[in-house]
Parts: structure tokens; C-alpha cells; sequence
């Protein structure tokens, strides 16, 4: 209860500082209202399955539009990060983790949702894969276990994708920045005749130099490689009350794009493994040594079809969707000079959803009836190639961990609904019902090189099937406090799916879910010039899903509960026709329950328990503070400067509280100066992604058989320049 009071009793500093400097947020493009003044612009969104302005909206909520994409340069998850709050990214060989007020991934299940277009992701690593030419991005805060259903205890993050428009329009785009990194893209949307409209859009970036330093002679730097999309999207109408839209997405990334490095050094405990004490490794920032050619080559396709039918009484939405997930990367997992560890690892993904949902309104009730389907068949097979002798045996050897059956049936029904109850009171509720179903196998061998491939010992051979299923409920109750404000208050349940780790021999691990209770203020003030959101909110976080380490083995389980405390505020303002700012703050306080462990890189500590500490990818306070000026400019147009800068404390990534475990605290600066023509057929914008060229780590994982911690960076200062030429509507 102290640590919760002191986490509000700072909310007054908090809030008073945004108001008078100001900050990033998420709605800040400004456009003119009736009589010629300059407002903050409406952005309507459809978090809730219906369109919306999104300060209506009874939850936590950031969305950040086209204009306000391009202008700040943002471009994948790793920009939107720093771009709305209580947001966390990092990834480490191909694992993308998204983490929303400390609950994200886990053994590669999303615990944030992720859709395109309305089409659930299933796995989140493919959410770098499709990101171009976007009408806007929502990100949801909280659990969302009613309207999105499963692997959405964190929130959800939406990318909604830009329309076929009716008229001719278009944009070239290309540029150029260090790390030789060209990138070009283009659009063209238009009819086909009075009924139909196509768009297509196509981008390929091109990183010729890495970030990473690999200080092995002769093998190539990290980080860089080739990235390609392309999205075709077809409207028509087919009638007065029935239209369809199909889509078809493809992304690919190849090249040494991934990478892990050496973030401590302790190779005493590596007993398994002698021959790491004495190899050379670094634990420089940016720095590795790599031994053997890394590389990935991964392959993402959708194919979506979304009817509509407009029956009068309501409207029927169908959204069906194929999708297909190729990924395969190749690293050095010891990260020395030695030829141990060497691992290529492939895996495939087929989903098939179906998505069915009814939506109707009156005068007082807005509600939503659906119903949702996911197939996912996914196999993977991981192998670690040992040149040298290891764990205690004379020769190279081999294991071999092949999953090549993981088999996903989920099926669900929800209803949510908002009743008016008086021209300012509001009251919403929903219940979703979750049945999942799982069908799993995996084999585990040892094997001795002699020189050819001999089994050692068979380390799993196991077969799972497994149910699961869960009932989530919301309640929200909402009143207009004055005619531009309001105050909500709500429970919601999240739920997540349990599962089977594939390096084990242990049972599965169960789902694990969320309660939580939140009370929010959202208003506009002087007349649309200034917006602001607050929330505060609590989190009981129930069998959480964690790898622990007893004995020698690691063992992927539930353990206990946790707590998440915290308070959020979102503000944008129109100072003058000249300057904007806008911002937003994070305030968490959270804490494990009984949670006992055993900590690799300190043995000799024992078991802990790591109660009162706080959870991953969590930090007590994060920032986001920007500021823009725009002014017309001699010789035509108009330049917009800005400066925006994201702020994140101590950031742990293990439960021991240990400060080597954590990254420090943290800020990035990113540095934009946008220039459009009078006619706004030209453009170019000169940046700087963290401009004061800042350190910082985004993933760390313990692993004593290296004798390391190992963890990945985040980028380094980059300079670039972009052109465009736009043509058609505007």
C-alpha cells in the first residue's frame, strides 16, 4: 500500500510538468476548425470493433496517424516504443517481445495482440514484416480478454492499413542514411470502374554496413541486410449494403539481421564448458565476435478478405484470413571466437482465422456479438552444432531439439455492449468465452560426432494434448463530467494461453490472466487546442509464466501472483500557429509475490525469493517529451522542426533485482526537420533516429552455461535524408 501511494503521490509533479513542457502523444497533427482555429485533430479509431473519436473512448488508449507517422520517421515497433507510453520492445534471434505496463511475450506467445487490418497475428515476430503505407496505429493499454480474446493480457496493437481511395492519387519515396542504408517506396491508389478501387504499395530498404562490430577477422557485421513489402488492396462495392475488400501482404528480411552479445562476463561458471574461460569475447557495447556466418531469411505472406452487409437492423462483418510464416535465422549462441554453439534454427507457421461479428445501434445501445477461430499448425526445429568437446564428453557433438507438431484449435464467442443510460451516463459491459485446444510433439537427442552423427542419449520424447479454456468479463461506467470531458471507471479480465516448452521434458504450463480496475479522465480543452488523458490502475497478475531453474534444469511453469500499480498521462496542445507540444508520463510500481528461483549467474545465493521485486520490462518512470515549430519558409512551403525524446529509468529484465540484470536509465532523442511545398507535391525530411547516439539495452537473458548474460542493443545514432513527390488528391 506505501509503494502504491507513492507511485500517486507523484502523479501531481507528473502532471503539472507535462503541462508546462509539454511532450510526444499520440494525436498531436493539427488541423482547423469551422472558424479558422487551429485544434488538436480528431482520430477516430475502432479499438472497440466500432468507429469511434478516441477521446470517447472508455480506456487507455494512443493512436498516431499517417501524418504523424511520416513526420516523426516511425516506422516498426522499435520507433512506436518510444512514440506512446507504458510500451516496451526489444527482441533477441528473431523473438520480438512487446511488452504494455510490464505483461508481454513469453517462450514466443505474444502477450500483447497483434492485428493488421483487423487479422490477428499469432505470433508477434511477424508484426516487422508488413509495416508501410499506414492510415494510423492504435495501441490499447490493459487486458483486452473480451473484444480480442486470447494473448492479449498486455493490450493490443493495432496497425490499420491505408484504404483504396476513388481517386487517382500516389507517392514516391526515397532516401538515404548511414550504415549505407537506401530505402525507396512507392503508392498508387485509384478506381477500377464506378464500383471498385485498388491500392498498391511497395518499399525495400537496404542496409549495406552493420551496426554490430564483428571482431572475428573475416566474417561480416551484424545487423544488416535487406527488407522488402509489398501490399495490394482491392474495395468494391457490391451493392448499396454489401462490400468486400480483399488484401494481399507480403514481407521478407534477409541477411545477418539479428544478433546477441556478451552483456557481462563471468565464464568461471561455465564448468560445462572449459574453453569459454579462455576465449576471447567482449562485452564492448556494439561489439561481438561471431565465428560463423550468421544470417536469416524470413518470408511472410497474408492473404484477407473482409465482407460487410448492411441489413438495416445491424451489420454482419466477415474477416477470413490465411497467413504463412517462414523464419530462419543462423547465429553463433556462445558469441566467442571458438566454433561452439553454432545454430541454425527454422521454424514455420500456417493460421487460418475466421473472424464473424454483429454490430448494431440505436438510439441508447451500441453492441457488438462475435464470434472467432484461429487454426494455427506451427513446427520448429533448432540444432547446436558443437565443433569442440562439451559437457563433459570427449568429442564434437550435437542437440537436437525438433518440435515438428504444434497444433493450436481456438475457438471463442463474445457480446459487448454500451447503453446510454442518460444523455451524459454511459455504461458498457462484455463476456467472452475462450476454449483452446493444443496437440504437440517433441523430440530431444545428444549426439556424438564420430565423425558421424552417433545418439548419445535421448534427452525427450514426448506427445501433449492438452485443453484449456476461460470466461472473460469487462464493466465500464462512463459520464460526461462537461461538454468536452470525461471520467471512466472499469474492471477487465485478460487471459493467455498456456503451453509446452520445446527444450523440456516437463508437463505443460497453464494459461495465465489478469484483473484489473482502472479509473480514467479524458478532455479536451480551449476549444480543441489542448487534449489530455490520465489513468490510474491496478493489476492482480495471476500464474504467470516463467522459465525457472531447479537443479541443473530449467523448467518452464506458473508460478505465482504479482501486483502493477501505476498512472498514466497523455497531453498534446496547440500553443500558437507556430508551436506544438505534446507529451506523455508513466509512473509504474510493481511487484512479484512469492516467486522462488534459482538464479544461474549467482549460484551461490541458493534459491530466492524474488517477492517485492519488480517485473520485467517494467521501469518505474518513462517519459516521452517533444516539441515542433512549423513556419513557412523564403522561396515556397513550409518547415516543421522537432525534437522528440523518450526517458525510461531502470529497466530490469530478470526477477532477481539485480542491478547487472538491468539496464540503466536511458533517453533517446530523435531529431526531425520536415519540409512541404506550398502545393504539398514535394517533400523531404532530414533526421537524426537517437541523435545523441545513447547505449542502451533492450533484452537481456541469463545463461550460466555461457557464463554470460547475453542481450541485444538498441541502435545507434543514424542520419538520413528522405524525398517525396506526391500526385492526385490531396
Amino acid at each position: 500500500m506505501q509503494r502504491c501511494q507513492s507511485v500517486l503521490g507523484h502523479a501531481g509533479a507528473a502532471l503539472a510538468g507535462l503541462l508546462l513542457a509539454g511532450a510526444a502523444t499520440a494525436q498531436e497533427t493539427p488541423s482547423e476548425s469551422g472558424d479558422g482555429v487551429t485544434v488538436v485533430e480528431e482520430i477516430v479509431v475502432t479499438a472497440n470493433k466500432r468507429s469511434q473519436s478516441i477521446q470517447d473512448v472508455a480506456g487507455s488508449l494512443s493512436a498516431l496517424g499517417a501524418e504523424d507517422l511520416d513526420a516523426k520517421g516511425i516506422k516498426d515497433m522499435y520507433d512506436i516504443q518510444f512514440a506512446v507510453p507504458s510500451l516496451h520492445f526489444g527482441q533477441l534471434l528473431g523473438t520480438q517481445s512487446i511488452a504494455i505496463r510490464g505483461i508481454g511475450e513469453f517462450a514466443r506467445q505474444p502477450g500483447v495482440a497483434v492485428s493488421l487490418d483487423g487479422i490477428y497475428q499469432s505470433r508477434s515476430s511477424t508484426a516487422q514484416l508488413y509495416q508501410l503505407d499506414l492510415e494510423r496505429v492504435e495501441v490499447l493499454r490493459g487486458p483486452q480478454g473480451t473484444l480480442y480474446g486470447r494473448n492479449s493480457n498486455g493490450g493490443v496493437v493495432n496497425f490499420i492499413s491505408a484504404a483504396p481511395t476513388r481517386e487517382v492519387e500516389g507517392m514516391l519515396r526515397v532516401g538515404y542514411a548511414e550504415y549505407d542504408e537506401t530505402k525507396i517506396q512507392a503508392i498508387y491508389s485509384g478506381p477500377i470502374g464506378d464500383r471498385v478501387a485498388f491500392r498498391i504499395s511497395a518499399d525495400r530498404i537496404d542496409r549495406g554496413e552493420g551496426w554490430i562490430e564483428n571482431r572475428v577477422p573475416g566474417v561480416e557485421d551484424l545487423m544488416q541486410g535487406e527488407y522488402g513489402n509489398v501490399r495490394l488492396k482491392l474495395a468494391a462495392d457490391l451493392s448499396d449494403a454489401v462490400s468486400l475488400d480483399l488484401m494481399y501482404t507480403k514481407g521478407t528480411m534477409q541477411g545477418p539481421l539479428d544478433h546477441m552479445s556478451w552483456i557481462t562476463s563471468e565464464p568461471e561458471l561455465a564448468v560445462a564448458i572449459p574453453q569459454i574461460a579462455t576465449a576471447a569475447h567482449t562485452i564492448e557495447p556494439l561489439e561481438v565476435y561471431v565465428d560463423t556466418k550468421s544470417d536469416s531469411d524470413r518470408d511472410f505472406e497474408l492473404y484477407g478478405v473482409t465482407a460487410e452487409w448492411d441489413m438495416g437492423w445491424a451489420t454482419l462483418r466477415s474477416i477470413t484470413a490465411q497467413q504463412e510464416f517462414s523464419d530462419f535465422f543462423r547465429s553463433d549462441r556462445d558469441v566467442t571466437e571458438l566454433p561452439l554453439f553454432d545454430v541454425p534454427d527454422i521454424s514455420n507457421t500456417d493460421t487460418f482465422t475466421q473472424e464473424i461479428n454483429v454490430l448494431g445501434s440505436n438510439d441508447r445501445l451500441d453492441w457488438v456479438l462475435g464470434a472467432f477461430y484461429l487454426r494455427e499448425d506451427w513446427d520448429r526445429h533448432t540444432l547446436f552444432n558443437n565443433a569442440l568437446p562439451v559437457l563433459g564428453f570427449p568429442v564434437p557433438s550435437q542437440l537436437d531439439f525438433m518440435q515438428p507438431k504444434f497444433e493450436t484449435d481456438s475457438l471463442s464467442w463474445f457480446l459487448d455492449a454500451t447503453l446510454e443510460v442518460t444523455d451524459r451516463a454511459r455504461v458498457s459491459a462484455g463476456v467472452r468465452r475462450t476454449e483452446d485446444e493444443i496437440d504437440e510433439y517433441h523430440r530431444n537427442e545428444f549426439r556424438v560426432l564420430v565423425p558421424d552423427p552417433v545418439l548419445a542419449f535421448l534427452a525427450c520424447d514426448q506427445a501433449v494434448r492438452e485443453e484449456w479454456g476461460a470466461t472473460t468479463v469487462r464493466a465500464v461506467g462512463q459520464y460526461d463530467v462537461h461538454d468536452t470531458g470525461n471520467a471512466y471507471v472499469s474492471y477487465s479480465e485478460g487471459y493467455k494461453a498456456g503451453g509446452v516448452a520445446q527444450y523440456e521434458c516437463t508437463a505443460p504450463y497453464d494459461p495465465e490472466t489478469v484483473d484489473a480496475y482502472e479509473l480514467g479522465y479524458k478532455a479536451t480543452f480551449g476549444g480543441g487546442r489542448t487534449t489530455l488523458s490520465a489513468a490510474a490502475f491496478r493489476y492482480d497478475y495471476t500464474d504467470f509464466q516463467v522459465t525457472q531453474v531447479i537443479g541443473i534444469r530449467t523448467v518452464t511453469r506458473n508460478a505465482g501472483d504479482a501486483e502493477i500499480r501505476g498512472l498514466e498521462v497523455e497531453l498534446s496542445s496547440i500553443l500558437s500557429e507556430h508551436w506544438m507540444v505534446a507529451g506523455a508520463v508513466t509512473l509504474l510500481d510493481t511487484e512479484y509475490g512469492d516467486f522462488i528461483n534459482l538464479d544461474g549467474m549467482r549460484p551461490e545465493r541458493g534459491f530466492q525469493n524474488a517477492k517485492g521485486n519488480p517485473l520485467n520490462k517494467a521501469p518505474e518512470t518513462a517519459l516521452n517529451l517533444g516539441v515542433a515549430y512549423a513556419t513557412p519558409v523564403q522561396g515556397g512551403g513550409r518547415l516543421t522542426l522537432r525534437a522528440d525524446a523518450a526517458y525510461r529509468s531502470r529497466t530490469y529484465f530478470r526477477e532477481f533485482k539485480d542491478e547487472a540484470d538491468s539496464q540503466g536509465a536511458y533517453t533517446v532523442v530523435n531529431l526531425n526537420a520536415n519540409w512541404e511545398s506550398e502545393d504539398r507535391a514535394w517533400e523531404a525530411r532530414l533526421y537524426a533516429r537517437n541523435a545523441t547516439d545513447e547505449e542502451y539495452i533492450t533484452f537481456i537473458l541469463g545463461s550460466a552455461t555461457s557464463g554470460a548474460r547475453l542481450g541485444t542493443w538498441g541502435m545507434p545514432r543514424q542520419v538520413g535524408l528522405e524525398v517525396t513527390r506526391r500526385f492526385g488528391a490531396r
